[in-house]
């Protein structure tokens, strides 16, 4: 693999390693640079996790970890009490991991903020409906300034963004423009970090080809002066790998 193309996967363990395994079998040299790590939010317990759950009728996952930090700790008893519910997920990845709860989910047409109220408006709900944003204790806010008025806006943080202090991986220090290096980002926060550790380092934007996990994360990296920018149509592993073949073709 010494001449194959070299990507850094910012995402998180264990997600990350999974991307990067996908990756080198696809025949790329994946190497993993986690940016931050997610903790539960203990603040919830349990019962009042539930209780927020059963008080809204529609409810918004904006990542994997959403679904999993508020939904593992409740019993199939518990969860089929909710087959009922309009859900929504931001991507398919999220959508996917709803399935083992045994639980379907909407996916806006853009894996966005965006997308996501372009569907609500879709649905001519009545005013004051409840609906619950299922997320991090960090987000662009977006979701929730335009639906606490019409809507009867529930927040339920379920997990913590922490980040990590990690090392520029070697390889990246031989890149160049002529071999630039993939950088795999699907959120805006692992956006400012990855901009933050390659700045710090010196790598210039032209040294860098962003693989970014929707056309906002692109749209922003371009506006940071990375105009190597390759867009996946969601945060899935399928779509990441076609936006990184796509970087090749180029």
């Amino acid at each position: 693999m010494a001449n194959s193309p070299t990507i850094i996967v910012t995402r998180p363990s264990p997600m990350g390693e999974k991307l990067c395994q996908e990756l080198n079998e696809h025949g790329y040299r994946a190497i993993h640079c986690p940016l931050i790590r997610f903790t539960a939010n203990t603040d919830y317990k349990p019962e009042q996790k539930f209780a927020l759950l059963k008080q809204h009728k529609l409810w918004i996952f904006v990542s994997k970890q959403a679904v999993d930090f508020s939904l593992k700790d409740l019993s199939k008893e518990q969860l089929d009490q909710f087959l009922g519910h309009t859900l929504i997920a931001v991507g398919k990845a999220t959508q996917k991991a709803l399935q083992p709860y045994g639980l379907s989910a909407l996916v806006p047409k853009t894996p966005d903020s965006e997308g996501i109220l372009a569907l609500i408006n879709q649905f001519s709900l009545p005013a004051d409906y409840p609906i619950l944003l299922i997320r991090g204790d960090k987000g662009r806010g977006l979701l929730e300034q335009e639906l606490s008025g019409p809507y009867q806006l529930g927040v339920l943080p379920v997990y913590h963004r922490i980040e990590l202090t990690a090392a520029l991986p070697p390889a990246v220090q031989q890149s160049s423009a002529d071999k630039p290096i993939g950088w795999v980002v699907t959120s805006g926060q692992l956006l400012e970090l990855t901009d933050k550790m390659l700045s710090t380092a010196g790598i210039k934007p032209e040294q860098v080809a962003i693989i970014g996990g929707s056309a906002r994360i692109s749209d922003l990296a371009r506006q940071k002066g990375y105009t190597n920018c390759y867009t996946a149509k969601d945060a899935s592993n399928v779509e990441i790998i076609r936006a990184c073949q796509e970087w090749q073709k180029a």
